[in-house]
């Protein structure tokens, strides 16, 4: 699999071989980095233009890589990006999802 890199703001998102790693620029430095056919993706639409993006591990390996919540628990890492830029994300964990045989939830 080739190398697929998401650079926006401070978040940064990269595939290489198979490894999904997550870096975000901020005062607690932090990564999570997983196989891809491990990584989930809830969104969560908050009030004031925010959007949260929970990543964690997949309980079942057919599980959408990327669909709302309404639940942050036993996840990983969050990063909170505008509302407006969720459209950017999906698109890349779009990609992703075609690339390791995965679905993306409506």
């Amino acid at each position: 699999m080739e190398s697929r890199v998401f650079e926006h703001g401070d978040v940064h998102l990269r595939v290489d071989h198979g490894i999904f790693e997550l870096f975000r620029r901020n005062r607690i430095i932090g990564s999570y980095r997983t196989p891809l056919s491990w990584v989930k993706v809830r969104v969560e639409a908050r009030k004031g233009g925010v959007t949260r993006l929970h990543f964690g591990n997949v309980e079942q390996l057919d599980a959408p890589i990327y669909a709302g919540t309404t639940s942050s628990r036993h996840l990983l890492a969050t990063v909170e990006i505008p509302t407006t830029d969720e459209p950017l994300y999906r698109a890349f964990f779009t990609e992703l999802a075609h690339l390791s045989d995965r679905s993306v939830a409506p």
